[in-house]
Parts: structure tokens; sequence; C-alpha cells
């Protein structure tokens, strides 16, 4: 891959990854002000496992964060970044797997092109 190539999905990863964040976040923290501390538990196990689509949902997603991480892990391992997997595990229960995933390849990307 050519240097103007790894950079350019470099900051694109690094812009989807920040745009994730905020957006997430922008939903979470307006929410978690209103309804109270106790109201983060609403994003993992509220409304959405009382229908079907949503037990769905997060049992698709549950396997989407099992299989991402088992996959970066052993990158992490291979590319000597483990402390960037642990950030991007952090990042999965603290604000979401569409944060998690963006910032790991961001890192991952960094790691392969030193």
């Amino acid at each position: 891959m050519t240097e103007p190539d790894r950079k350019w999905r470099e900051r694109s990863l690094f812009a989807v990854f920040l745009t994730a964040l905020v957006s997430q976040n922008a939903i979470a923290i307006p929410y978690v002000r209103r309804n109270g501390p106790a109201s983060v538990k609403d994003f993992f196990v509220g409304d959405i496992m009382k229908s079907t689509p949503g037990r769905f949902a997060m049992v698709d997603l549950l396997f989407v964060v099992i299989g991402f991480h088992l996959w970066a892990f052993g990158e992490a391992r291979r590319l000597r970044i483990v402390g960037w997997w642990i950030a991007s595990v952090v990042l999965t229960f603290g604000v979401g797997i569409g944060t998690a995933i963006p910032f790991f390849f961001y890192a991952r990307e960094r790691a392969v092109g030193r």
C-alpha cells in the first residue's frame, strides 16, 4: 500500500471513530442526565429486550462484539498493541461497538504503518 493510501485510510478511520464517539454520546449523555445514572442499564437491558426483534438485535450485537474482540485480540498480540485492544473493549462497553471497531481499526492501521 502506498503512503498516501495508508494516510487516507488512517484519517478516514479516525474520522469514523470520532463521528461515532460524538454521535453515540450525543444520544446517551442527555438520556442519562434526564433519567439518572441508573438509566445506563437501559442501553443494555432496557425495553429492547421486551420484543422479539429487540432480543434478536441484542443477540446479534453480542455475537458481533464477541467475534470482533476475539479477532482483534489476535491482531493486537501480533502487532503488539494489546493496550489499544483493551481500550477498544472499554469503548465497547462504555460507548458502543460502533465506536470501538473504528477505534481499533485506526490503532491497527497505525501499527501496520510503522
